[in-house]
Protein backbone atom coordinates (compact mmCIF):
# COMPACT_ATOMS: atom_id res chain seq x y z
CA UNK A 1 0.00 0.00 0.00
CA UNK A 2 2.93 2.57 0.63
CA UNK A 3 4.23 1.69 -2.41
CA UNK A 4 0.92 2.12 -4.68
CA UNK A 5 0.63 5.19 -2.69
CA UNK A 6 4.13 7.27 -2.93
CA UNK A 7 4.16 5.72 -6.81
CA UNK A 8 0.79 7.50 -7.30
CA UNK A 9 1.58 10.42 -5.56
CA UNK A 10 4.97 11.25 -7.33
CA UNK A 11 3.23 11.04 -10.93
CA UNK A 12 0.47 13.32 -9.71
CA UNK A 13 2.78 15.97 -8.54
CA UNK A 14 4.77 15.69 -11.65
CA UNK A 15 1.93 16.40 -13.88
CA UNK A 16 0.70 18.96 -11.40
CA UNK A 17 3.99 20.56 -11.38
CA UNK A 18 4.45 20.60 -15.42
CA UNK A 19 1.25 22.24 -15.87
CA UNK A 20 2.54 25.35 -13.47
CA UNK A 21 5.61 25.29 -15.45
CA UNK A 22 3.98 25.24 -18.55
CA UNK A 23 2.09 27.98 -17.13
CA UNK A 24 4.55 30.04 -16.37
CA UNK A 25 6.92 29.56 -19.64
CA UNK A 26 2.87 30.53 -21.76
CA UNK A 27 3.28 33.45 -19.80
CA UNK A 28 7.24 34.14 -20.05
CA UNK A 29 6.87 33.49 -23.74
CA UNK A 30 4.06 35.63 -24.68
CA UNK A 31 1.68 33.16 -24.92
CA UNK A 32 2.18 29.51 -27.27
CA UNK A 33 5.07 29.62 -29.16
CA UNK A 34 8.47 27.86 -30.07
CA UNK A 35 9.49 27.83 -26.51
CA UNK A 36 6.57 26.54 -25.33
CA UNK A 37 6.47 23.97 -27.78
CA UNK A 38 9.82 23.30 -27.22
CA UNK A 39 9.71 22.53 -23.47
CA UNK A 40 6.09 20.82 -23.28
CA UNK A 41 7.56 18.47 -26.38
CA UNK A 42 10.61 18.15 -24.02
CA UNK A 43 8.69 17.33 -20.75
CA UNK A 44 5.91 15.93 -21.36
CA UNK A 45 6.82 12.85 -23.37
CA UNK A 46 8.90 12.32 -20.09
CA UNK A 47 5.84 12.55 -17.56
CA UNK A 48 4.05 10.35 -20.22
CA UNK A 49 6.84 7.29 -19.80
CA UNK A 50 6.97 8.28 -15.76
CA UNK A 51 2.92 7.26 -15.88
CA UNK A 52 3.45 4.47 -18.28
CA UNK A 53 5.57 2.89 -15.66
CA UNK A 54 3.57 3.81 -12.54
CA UNK A 55 0.94 2.35 -13.94
CA UNK A 56 2.22 -0.65 -15.04
CA UNK A 57 3.56 -0.92 -11.13
CA UNK A 58 0.07 0.37 -9.61
CA UNK A 59 -1.43 -2.84 -11.53
CA UNK A 60 1.30 -5.14 -10.84
CA UNK A 61 0.80 -4.14 -6.95
CA UNK A 62 -2.97 -4.76 -7.27
CA UNK A 63 -2.04 -8.68 -8.26
CA UNK A 64 0.10 -8.78 -5.52
CA UNK A 65 -3.12 -7.69 -3.40
CA UNK A 66 -5.15 -10.53 -5.15
CA UNK A 67 -2.58 -13.16 -4.29
CA UNK A 68 -2.25 -11.76 -0.99
CA UNK A 69 -6.04 -11.97 -0.39
CA UNK A 70 -6.37 -15.35 -1.65
CA UNK A 71 -3.04 -16.75 0.40
CA UNK A 72 -5.28 -15.20 3.54
CA UNK A 73 -8.93 -17.07 2.32
CA UNK A 74 -7.04 -20.06 2.16
CA UNK A 75 -5.84 -20.07 5.64
CA UNK A 76 -9.58 -18.73 6.68
CA UNK A 77 -10.60 -21.82 4.78
CA UNK A 78 -8.43 -24.01 6.62
CA UNK A 79 -9.41 -22.41 10.24
CA UNK A 80 -12.45 -22.89 9.22
CA UNK A 81 -12.43 -26.83 8.64
CA UNK A 82 -10.40 -26.94 12.02
CA UNK A 83 -13.29 -24.79 13.50
CA UNK A 84 -16.11 -27.64 12.61
CA UNK A 85 -19.26 -26.65 14.28
CA UNK A 86 -17.87 -23.19 15.21
CA UNK A 87 -16.97 -22.20 11.91
CA UNK A 88 -20.37 -19.38 11.93
CA UNK A 89 -17.69 -17.61 13.96
CA UNK A 90 -15.68 -16.39 10.66
CA UNK A 91 -18.02 -13.24 8.85
CA UNK A 92 -15.79 -13.75 5.63
CA UNK A 93 -15.36 -16.74 2.99
CA UNK A 94 -12.36 -18.98 2.83
CA UNK A 95 -12.77 -19.32 -0.93
CA UNK A 96 -9.24 -18.88 -2.22
CA UNK A 97 -10.30 -17.57 -5.51
CA UNK A 98 -10.60 -14.19 -7.50
CA UNK A 99 -14.28 -13.99 -6.70
CA UNK A 100 -13.92 -15.36 -2.52
CA UNK A 101 -11.17 -12.66 -2.20
CA UNK A 102 -14.04 -9.73 -4.23
CA UNK A 103 -16.87 -10.92 -1.93
CA UNK A 104 -15.05 -10.44 1.06
CA UNK A 105 -13.83 -7.16 -0.04
CA UNK A 106 -17.70 -6.21 -0.31
CA UNK A 107 -17.19 -6.22 -4.04
CA UNK A 108 -19.44 -8.69 -6.44
CA UNK A 109 -17.29 -10.13 -8.48
CA UNK A 110 -20.42 -9.71 -11.57
CA UNK A 111 -20.20 -6.13 -11.42
CA UNK A 112 -17.03 -5.15 -10.40
CA UNK A 113 -15.12 -2.41 -13.20
CA UNK A 114 -11.55 -1.77 -13.38
CA UNK A 115 -12.97 1.94 -14.06
CA UNK A 116 -13.40 2.32 -9.97
CA UNK A 117 -9.33 1.67 -9.55
CA UNK A 118 -6.93 4.25 -8.58
CA UNK A 119 -4.78 3.02 -11.27
CA UNK A 120 -7.67 3.21 -13.83
CA UNK A 121 -7.43 7.53 -12.37
CA UNK A 122 -3.50 7.31 -13.32
CA UNK A 123 -4.38 5.70 -16.88
CA UNK A 124 -6.97 8.63 -17.77
CA UNK A 125 -4.67 11.22 -16.52
CA UNK A 126 -1.63 9.84 -18.39
CA UNK A 127 -3.60 9.41 -21.37
CA UNK A 128 -4.94 13.29 -21.42
CA UNK A 129 -1.03 13.64 -21.44
CA UNK A 130 -0.21 11.59 -24.45
CA UNK A 131 -3.02 12.65 -25.85
CA UNK A 132 -1.52 15.80 -25.51
CA UNK A 133 1.85 15.54 -27.18
CA UNK A 134 0.06 14.40 -29.72
CA UNK A 135 -1.71 17.41 -30.32
CA UNK A 136 1.04 19.87 -29.39
CA UNK A 137 3.06 18.25 -31.75
CA UNK A 138 0.82 18.25 -34.67
CA UNK A 139 -0.30 21.70 -33.76
CA UNK A 140 3.54 22.73 -34.17
CA UNK A 141 3.32 21.62 -37.44
CA UNK A 142 2.37 25.45 -39.69
CA UNK A 143 -0.87 25.53 -41.43
CA UNK A 144 -2.09 22.28 -39.72
CA UNK A 145 -6.02 23.15 -38.66
CA UNK A 146 -6.00 22.97 -35.06
CA UNK A 147 -9.04 20.52 -35.11
CA UNK A 148 -6.76 17.88 -37.22
CA UNK A 149 -4.40 18.34 -33.73
CA UNK A 150 -7.83 17.82 -31.59
CA UNK A 151 -9.02 14.96 -33.14
CA UNK A 152 -5.85 13.30 -33.01
CA UNK A 153 -4.86 14.32 -29.46
CA UNK A 154 -8.53 13.37 -28.34
CA UNK A 155 -7.95 9.50 -30.49
CA UNK A 156 -4.22 9.13 -28.81
CA UNK A 157 -5.72 9.83 -25.37
CA UNK A 158 -8.35 7.32 -25.81
CA UNK A 159 -6.19 4.65 -27.53
CA UNK A 160 -3.58 5.32 -24.70
CA UNK A 161 -6.68 4.15 -22.25
CA UNK A 162 -7.82 1.65 -23.50
CA UNK A 163 -4.83 -0.11 -23.91
CA UNK A 164 -3.56 0.61 -20.65
CA UNK A 165 -6.69 -1.08 -18.73
CA UNK A 166 -6.49 -4.01 -21.32
CA UNK A 167 -2.93 -4.28 -20.18
CA UNK A 168 -4.07 -4.35 -16.51
CA UNK A 169 -7.05 -6.83 -16.94
CA UNK A 170 -4.26 -9.31 -18.96
CA UNK A 171 -2.07 -8.68 -15.47
CA UNK A 172 -4.46 -9.26 -13.20
CA UNK A 173 -6.06 -12.67 -14.64
CA UNK A 174 -2.76 -13.59 -15.09
CA UNK A 175 -2.11 -13.40 -11.30
CA UNK A 176 -5.76 -15.36 -10.73
CA UNK A 177 -4.80 -17.90 -12.89
CA UNK A 178 -1.30 -18.26 -10.55
CA UNK A 179 -2.95 -20.01 -7.94
CA UNK A 180 -4.99 -23.06 -8.34
CA UNK A 181 -8.49 -22.56 -5.69
CA UNK A 182 -8.79 -25.35 -3.01
CA UNK A 183 -11.79 -23.89 -2.32
CA UNK A 184 -13.58 -22.13 -5.74
CA UNK A 185 -16.57 -20.10 -4.63
CA UNK A 186 -19.67 -21.73 -5.88
CA UNK A 187 -21.41 -20.43 -9.05
CA UNK A 188 -24.41 -19.21 -8.13
CA UNK A 189 -27.75 -20.68 -10.03
CA UNK A 190 -29.51 -18.43 -11.87
CA UNK A 191 -32.71 -17.85 -9.66
CA UNK A 192 -36.27 -19.57 -10.71
CA UNK A 193 -38.32 -17.35 -12.64
CA UNK A 194 -41.64 -16.68 -10.89
CA UNK A 195 -44.33 -18.22 -12.75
Amino acid sequence: MSETSARASVYMYSVSSVLVALGFISQVADGVGAVFNVFALTVLPTVYFLGCATYVRLVECSAEDLRYGMAINRIRGYYKELAGERADLFLLSGHDDAAGVFLNMGVSPDRRSSAFAFSTAVAVVNGVVGGAVAALALGAIPDLPLWLATVVGVIVAVASIVGWVRRASHILGEAARQVTPRSPTPSRSPSPSAN
